[in-house]
């Protein structure tokens, strides 16, 4: 059938009235059903109508008498004037991001959610039913990341709290669930990197003068050709090894063994390796492994 102007939408209205028994105390009502706005609906108490805002005020269902009714079998009742299902179907290419607004939730019920791209959709994310996200690998710059053991190259986890990196399908690094990092770097297999927590370069002679150092606050001078290397962030514990360098002519030690050993920072003098006389030296090294 032909229209002139704009073709009619498909609308449904259901027509209905909620009956209340007045109390003569009691000033809220809940409706049996959402309208829009208080417009949608005509009030009517002991037969007269009441001015909305004026009489009444409404939010969700809850119907809200200025005054309390005055008692009475079904003296309050709410006509709905305009309650109205529409149905639309938006054209293809009409809805964008301003349509659709902040997005804060997507259910696909039992199943896995995918997000397919272009003309002849191919999904290119997929999320499934364990909240687990696997991006389909299109480009070297974003490889694949899937929750399987795959191992040929990218990102996968092949155990809980676990993640692997591949390439060519040999294991190149992975964090495990005891938050360690491993590396091949051309061993063959992954292994625990023990990695340099701290290290400073610095010259010894009067005040200590700091080079270059990681993890390294300052230089504490106790005395001739004795220093503390003090951490900026503390270590775990006191087991860590300490690996000393410097000046050929010369060895370091820690002063008074381990007890100059601690979370904080590390105690170390300079001897003459002839007479293990104290001596001060312009090139002090230090570096310390956990």
């Amino acid at each position: 059938m032909a229209y002139l102007g704009n073709t009619p939408t498909t609308q449904n209205f259901v027509s209905g009235t909620d009956y209340f028994n007045g109390t003569g105390s009691q000033t809220a009502f809940t409706l049996s059903r959402t309208v829009g706005s208080i417009n949608d609906i005509q009030v009517t108490v002991n037969n007269v109508v009441q001015q909305p805002n004026d009489a009444y005020t409404l939010s969700g269902t809850t119907l809200t008498m200025t005054s309390a009714p005055s008692s009475g079998t079904n003296n309050v009742y709410v006509r709905y004037l305009s309650t109205t299902t529409q149905v639309i179907t938006p054209s293809q290419n009409t809805v964008g991001t301003a349509q659709l607004g902040t997005i804060t939730n997507i259910a696909s019920g039992n199943s896995s959610l995918t997000l397919q791209t272009g003309s002849s959709p191919t999904t290119a994310v997929t999320i499934d039913t364990s909240q687990r996200v696997a991006f389909v690998a299109g480009t070297a710059a974003l490889p694949a990341i899937t929750t399987t053991g795959d191992t040929n190259t990218g990102i996968f986890f092949s155990a809980a709290d676990t993640i692997d990196f591949a390439e060519g399908g040999t294991a190149c690094g992975q964090f495990d669930s005891s938050a360690n990092f491993k590396f091949n770097s051309g061993y063959g297999s992954v292994a625990t990197a023990f990695g340099c927590r701290a290290w400073v370069n610095f010259n010894g002679v009067g005040t200590p003068a700091i080079r270059g150092s990681g993890n390294v606050s300052s230089i504490t001078d106790n005395g001739t050709a004795d220093y503390t290397v003090n951490f900026t962030t503390a270590m775990v514990d006191a087991n860590y090894a300490v690996v000393y360098g410097g000046a050929t002519d010369w060895r370091t030690l820690g002063a008074d063994g381990q007890a100059n050993i601690t979370t904080s920072g590390v105690r170390v003098i300079t001897r003459l390796p002839s007479n293990a006389a104290l001596s001060e030296v312009d090139s002090v090294a230090l570096a310390i492994f956990r």
